[in-house]
């Protein structure tokens, strides 16, 4: 929230959250990744258009002229409306002799996350109306992804036969720790905002491929890994009275997530561990909204 005030006070921001987003992994051979191929299955989910809602609460209490505590919790949660996911498999390094690829449409799952955050707010160079504030916080993060409709597009033999039956899930969660930046600027004609988050993420997903028979169900194979991430928000806030505000966001989240692994469980109770090459989810949204200040 981009509010440019610098009062004792407790606001409770709503907003309507429209995003689209994006998720990729890989998967290698064997658990060090030096085997052929060095990449086995690659899985994208794009073109992820959702629309919710977001819920964000702030306290703020002057400890002097200049410097002020700050506490936000943020919940938003959004319905996924439409995507497609691609799913290829390879026979040789750097996704070569592709043997396997399918489409799927991605529908009725949630993209949801929580986060709470404090620090201190200060005056940029002593001078009102310029406003910085540090922040530490803590963030989980889960985008559910069920599949369905089917396509085959590869073998050639196949092209265009129907999966029937498909409904399989993925549903990750990142968990991170971060740190963050913000500016706020206020004008007489409203108040611009940036905000910088650096996080540090640890990812756990958990996915049913229901038409396997030999894997293992509901859970038949779980990625656990971690890496960094980022959040930038540039926003507009307009005051319209001394309560009320009028505000508009453009938000940038991404995790990227490098050390882990993808565990398979097998219907005869086995399992094998490969090598999570790589995971990588990047969210953008617009937010348009109205805050109320106590």
């Amino acid at each position: 929230m981009f509010l440019g005030l610098f009062i004792d006070t407790l606001v409770i921001n709503t907003q309507l959250e429209m995003s689209d987003s994006e998720l990729v992994w890989d998967i290698a051979s064997s658990a060090s990744a030096t085997t052929t191929p060095n990449v086995l299955s690659e899985l994208s989910f794009r073109d992820i258009r959702s629309l919710g809602y977001v819920i964000n609460l702030g306290y703020m209490n002057r400890f002097d002229n200049n410097i002020a505590f700050v506490l936000e919790a943020e919940y938003a949660d959004s319905r996924i409306r439409s995507g497609r996911a691609q799913d290829s498999d390879y026979a040789s390094d750097n996704r070569t002799d592709e043997f396997s690829r399918s489409f799927s449409d991605i529908e009725s799952d949630s993209i949801n996350y929580f986060s709470l955050a404090t620090g201190i707010k200060t005056r940029w160079l002593n001078t009102k109306g310029h406003y910085l504030s540090f922040l530490i916080g803590y963030k989980k993060h889960n985008v559910d992804i069920t599949m369905t409709n089917g396509v085959v597009e590869i073998p050639e033999a196949d092209a265009g036969s129907l999966i029937p039956g498909l409904n399989s899930t993925y549903n990750s969660e990142f968990r991170s720790i971060f740190a963050g930046l913000s500016t706020e600027h206020v004008f007489s004609w409203g108040t611009i905002g940036f905000r910088y988050d650096l996080y540090y993420t640890d990812l756990k997903a958990e996915a049913d491929w229901n038409l396997r028979t030999d894997f293992a169900h509901p859970v038949s194979f779980e990625q656990v890994g971690n890496g960094k991430g980022y959040a930038a928000t540039l926003g507009y806030t307009y005051n319209h009275n001394r309560n009320w505000d009028y505000s508009i966001d453009y938000v940038v989240n991404k995790y990227h997530i490098k050390d882990g692994y993808d565990q398979t469980y097998f219907s005869d109770t086995t399992s094998f561990i490969v090598k999570l090459n790589n995971s990588e989810y990047k969210q953008e949204a617009i937010r348009i909204g109205v805050s109320y200040n106590f």
